[in-house]
């Protein structure tokens, strides 16, 4: 099985084999396994997952799960990322902040995939 990931545009699906999110569904997976998340955290993961390995705005970050009449607020977006962290690290992804930019999804695979 390929590890490039594939994003159907028309079926807006993100899936590398390991990580799989239906960003229309709500619906992430991670090795088969189906995660709960609540919807401002899942639309979180779900915009990371959009360009995966690249940094994404906060302020980006922020209009995505709460829209753009809600002004930014860095602290409440902390909040949510370090509760994503716990959440996710068990699976092997990671939230990685670059400091008064933004943030990544970085998916760590076994070396023995």
């Amino acid at each position: 099985m390929s590890l490039e990931h594939v994003t159907l545009p028309q079926a807006e699906i993100y899936d590398d084999g390991y990580l799989r999110v239906e960003h229309e569904n709500y619906y992430i997976s991670c090795a088969g396994q189906s995660l709960k998340l609540p919807r401002t955290e899942f639309l979180i993961v779900s915009r990371l997952a959009r360009s995966p390995d690249r940094i994404v705005t906060a302020e980006e970050l922020w209009q995505h799960a709460w829209g753009s009449t809600k002004p930014l607020n860095t602290e409440s977006l902390h909040v949510y990322i370090y509760r994503l962290r716990h959440k996710l690290a068990p699976f092997k992804l990671e939230i990685e902040t670059m400091v008064n930019v933004g943030y990544r999804l970085v998916i760590q695979r076994l070396a023995a995939d």
